[in-house]
């Protein structure tokens, strides 16, 4: 009897074994599927080089001759697609405009006639010596702005070609708070930033 127990649990533990086994590999499995799915994503939403992206981009700064127009590009999100800046500020009408249109690349949002060059949201609020954009390492877009020892941040990502606010913190400080690397905008007259852009 004690050996037909014994028999029951050992076939048991193998069955049990078994099961972890087959749950271990088809998690390995879906993890490899997501990541060649995320990468060949990375790789559907550009098939051309930087450098055309940033012709594309040089053509349509040059339509913005205005003085209140400035731009920048910067790759948000660390998929080697750089996305453009495009400052407005001044008085249009009896409207005080102060904004940053975001511009990115996709094959799959664009279409031949604008080059694939999609609109994936609009920052509101004026930049100057108290509000300062950075690029954060974690392919986050952080904006500070600070005013007689108040700061104000908010903290923005590109989510499904879009740019999504994920924080928003007002508080009293001493020292504004910096990001990893500061954002320069330049009139769109200069193109110098898409020239030695890599």
């Amino acid at each position: 009897m004690r050996s037909k127990n014994k028999k029951i649990i050992f076939s048991l533990m193998i069955i049990i074994l078994l099961l972890i086994a087959l749950i271990v590999l088809m998690f390995i499995g879906i993890i490899g599927k997501k990541e060649k799915c995320t990468n060949e994503i990375t790789k559907q939403k550009s098939s051309v080089e930087t450098s055309q992206i940033i012709k594309y981009y040089k053509s349509m700064v040059a339509d913005y001759e205005e003085a209140r127009h400035e731009y920048s590009v910067v790759d948000i999100n660390n998929d080697n697609i750089p996305e453009l800046f495009i400052y407005t500020h001044g008085i249009i009408g009896n409207y005080i405009i102060a904004n940053t249109n975001i511009y990115t690349y996709d094959e799959n949002l664009g279409n031949d006639d604008n080059n694939y060059i999609v609109f994936v949201g609009t920052i509101d609020g004026r930049l100057d010596k108290d509000t300062i954009f950075y690029k954060m390492n974690d392919g986050s877009l952080l904006s500070v702005s600070g005013n007689m020892g108040y700061e104000i941040t908010s903290s923005y990502r590109l989510e499904n070609d879009w740019i999504v606010r994920k924080n928003y913190t007002t508080k009293q400080v001493e020292e504004y708070m910096t990001g990893d690397k500061e954002i320069t905008f330049m009139p769109c007259t200069d193109t110098s930033l898409l020239d030695e852009y890599k």
